[in-house]
């Protein structure tokens, strides 16, 4: 029987929400280093309380490996050139030539994160392997597909033939041993040990990280399930030995409450956490927006805040839409990462919730996230800006109107996901400031109670 949710987070008195927005190869989408300093400055108050930079190793730090390789044929020919006496200037004296370096793979490494990108110093960032190990397997099997299928259709275009075969649906894996995780990078699939991973985080010089983890679909069977468990354990274990043995200046650790799909393992790991509270920073619940059905994720986030430590901080690694997060936000989940902003830029959608009064409502239709679409041909002459009463740089002034946007994603200009995506990330942080503010004075539920009502009008 699922659990109500709560209309007050718990212990949420001193709340601090935190929205953790997914870095695309370690920075912002879309921003350069001029547009980061217009639209989100990290001395700015709300982006210094309320934004944290997640940086995923698997899109950050893959670096490619080069092997000295000696090519013989090359100094044999120049030798000879010079006993015959040719005048080969390149090497008068018949010397062996320095080894030429090849290509011989990929492996995992890194410099501070604002040296290697156009971040700028002074963001909350949290380093990670991947925000959902499922979702980089799914969109890998999506690749996949998609390559099948485009070579498929140029053999049957070559032969005259019509195909017409349907690929079987694949459940997405991840793939493990006790030593090393596989994770899914630009660069193909990468093998990562705790030991590597906790060095590479120490060199971005994040300001907290979360240890590796294994990762279970719900099909899994019960042996794949405890054995996940068991390496989450023990990557924390060698991730925390790394921490504490390295000479690099110590970061705060999280840890990954996983196999959460039986009962069993879910006990089994949230005893182990508890034993190590004084060692972490906080408890982050990956593949939370994986589980269908609401009353299902309602129940495991009210077990959790019940189950641990008073003051145990938590966050939740990815969510989907705005019901997840207002989901998160009522059981006291402090850090909710997502890359819905970005998103909703490239679905030409804007964010568009009223959050400064309760009493009123919005003055657009919104669609289940709160967006509106403005691709559509009703904002062609909407000289309105795209959110009114909004202070983002593509509202403020009136600077840029919602017909101005619509002949902007009309004529495919980039600039529209540009605005669409500052505006976006700017709504979700005053949305997580008023949250936190309302927390303090225990206001939060009147206020998330006012966004579902937008979210689902009453009619």
């Amino acid at each position: 029987m699922a659990t109500s949710t709560p209309s007050t987070p718990p212990s949420t008195a001193d709340s601090n929400f935190q929205f953790l927005v997914h870095a695309e190869d370690g920075s912002f989408p879309f921003l350069t280093e001029y547009l980061l300093r217009k639209y989100f400055n990290p001395k700015d108050e709300i982006v210094k309380n309320h934004l944290v930079v997640g940086i995923a190793v698997k899109d950050t730090c893959v670096v490619p490996v080069y092997k000295e390789k000696q090519n013989k044929k090359l100094k044999r020919k120049r030798s000879n050139g010079n006993q015959e006496g040719s005048g080969n200037e390149e090497n008068p004296q018949g010397k062996e030539l320095p080894n030429t370096l090849k290509p011989s793979g990929y492996t995992f490494d890194t410099q501070p994160i604002e040296q290697q990108t156009r971040l700028l110093p002074g963001y909350h960032t949290m380093s990670l392997p991947t925000f959902d190990l499922l979702d980089d397997a799914q969109a890998a099997l999506e690749k996949d597909k998609a390559a099948r299928t485009k070579n498929a259709q140029k053999k049957s275009k070559k032969s005259g033939n019509s195909s017409n075969e349907e690929s079987t649906a694949m459940v997405p894996s991840v793939t493990s041993t006790r030593d090393k995780l596989s994770l899914n990078s630009p660069n193909g699939m990468q093998q990562i040990t705790p030991k590597m991973y906790t060095d590479v985080a120490l060199k971005l010089q994040c300001t907290s990280m979360l240890a590796l983890y294994d990762q279970v679909h719900k099909g899994d069977g019960k042996n794949r399930k405890s054995a996940a468990a068991e390496r989450t354990k023990l990557w924390l274990e060698n991730c925390l030995s790394a921490l504490g043995s390295s000479s690099q200046e110590k970061i705060p650790m999280w840890a990954s409450l996983s196999c959460y799909d039986t009962q069993w393992s879910y006990a089994n790991s949230s005893k182990y956490l508890m034993e190590k509270r004084d060692l972490l920073a906080g408890i982050s619940i990956a593949g939370w927006h994986r589980i269908q059905a609401r009353d299902e994720r309602n129940e495991l986030l009210g077990r959790i805040a019940k189950e641990f430590y008073p003051g145990t901080k938590f966050s939740v690694l990815a969510v989907s839409n705005m019901e997840q997060i207002l989901d998160a936000i009522k059981h006291g989940v402090s850090i909710i990462g997502s890359d819905l902003p970005a998103i909703w830029a490239r679905s030409n959608k804007a964010l568009a919730l009223n959050i400064d009064s309760p009493a009123s409502s919005s003055i657009r239709t919104l669609d289940d996230n709160g967006c509106i679409d403005l691709g559509s041909e009703k904002y062609c002459r909407d000289t309105s800006p795209i959110l009114p009463g909004c202070s983002c740089l593509s509202c403020q002034d009136g600077r840029y109107t919602a017909s101005y946007l619509h002949h902007l994603i009309k004529a495919k200009e980039l600039l529209s996901q540009i605005l669409l995506f500052g505006h976006n990330l700017h709504q979700m942080l005053l949305l997580f400031e008023k949250l936190s503010t309302g927390a303090k004075g225990n206001e939060v539920g009147d206020l998330l109670t006012h966004i579902e009502d937008q979210l689902h009008p009453k009619h």
